[in-house]
């Protein structure tokens, strides 16, 4: 039977000698897969790892601009690669990972989640109204046209609802190519014309300009973790990055979500339910009305301490949204990998 304390900080570890996984666990870490999966599965199990000092003598390698989403480690013990990610089935991962499947992941004593917000939290971004992150991409999914992605004409509408209580910035990956030292994915960005909106919205902040103004002193994930850390409004699309939202604790998050295996288990089951404390406000919006809907409910929106609230109006539209009010069952015959980002 294996036992497990609770350290200081209240994070539940494994007992100093009874680690089945210090059996099977190699000493190279080597990470192939999606951002979203490296996010969710992996990083919390080599903060396990570094947490209860099972790192000594190991070495993660990943890919070219990761460093500062793995900054408990010291420099040698991270190596970079670079090039483009790739899906790597749930069966061929790592058979030493805590949740091989991260689209059917449980709670695992043997994960322990960085707090990206306690970390990267600075002030650097303070603003006179409240920071609203909107995050876009435009990639071709599952072989087809883009399905997750923030049209333009319901950009234009969310920067009009929401430009006179929120300060802006809008990030959309390869918008102005590949920053220095980023890793590309295998499905490329494709070309959208979101300039034109932004110039009818000129109080928006473009992400790009943000981290090219702190380049090289800081990398650009390391501004975009800093702008994180900072923000508790968020806006984005079913994919890597709501993944990567779901380890900032006490923030409000719309995800734009067409498509994909989260609404499964994920998002009311899995890591998007305990990988912070308290987890965010999800609203998962499954179409143009819904997510306007969501949008409508950003004003009403206040930060309590550190944990944003609503009013009790606007109770019964949030649960409407909620993870586990949009939960659906798996159809039978629909493999783990359809669906996957």
């Amino acid at each position: 039977m294996i036992e497990h304390r609770t350290d200081r900080a209240g994070l539940i570890v494994a007992g100093a000698d009874e680690a089945p996984c210090d059996l099977d666990v190699p000493r190279r870490l080597d990470f192939a897969g999606e951002f979203g999966a490296e996010i969710n599965s992996f990083i919390p199990f080599v903060h396990f790892l570094h947490r209860s000092g099972r790192m000594a003598g190991r070495v993660v390698t990943t890919y070219a601009g990761m460093r500062a989403f793995y900054f408990f480690l010291d420099d040698r013990q991270i190596e970079f690669r670079d090039e483009p990610r790739r899906y790597v089935p749930p069966a061929l991962r790592p058979a030493w990972l805590p949740n091989r499947d991260d689209h059917a992941a449980i709670r695992s004593p043997f994960e322990v989640f960085p707090d990206y917000r306690a970390r990267f939290r600075s002030g650097m971004f303070a603003a006179d109204r409240p920071l609203l992150v909107v995050h876009n991409k435009v990639t071709p999914e599952w072989g087809q046209a883009p399905v997750n992605m923030l049209p333009l004409d319901l950009l234009d509408r969310i920067f009009g609802m929401l430009g006179r209580w929120f300060r802006i910035v809008y990030l959309r990956p390869g918008m102005r190519g590949t920053p220095p030292g980023y890793s590309v994915d295998h499905q490329p960005d494709l070309p959208f014309d979101d300039l034109a909106v932004l110039r009818g919205h000129p109080d928006v902040v473009i992400f790009d300009e943000l981290s090219e103004a702190f380049a090289p002193a800081l990398s650009y994930n390391e501004v975009k973790l800093r702008l994180y850390a900072d923000a508790h409004f968020h806006i984005t699309v079913q994919g890597g990055n709501a993944h990567l939202l779901s380890l900032f604790k006490g923030g409000m998050v719309a995800v734009f979500h067409r498509a994909g295996q989260e609404i499964f288990h994920s998002y009311a089951h899995g890591h998007f339910s305990y990988a912070a404390s308290p987890p965010p406000l999800w609203l998962i919006c499954r179409d143009t009305a819904a997510l306007l809907r969501g949008v409508a409910l950003f004003p009403q929106a206040r930060l309590s301490g550190d944990t944003v609230v609503l009013p009790t109006g606007a109770g019964a539209v949030a649960a409407s949204l909620s993870p586990l009010a949009q939960i659906e069952m798996r159809p039978s015959g629909v493999p783990r990998g359809i669906g996957q980002a």
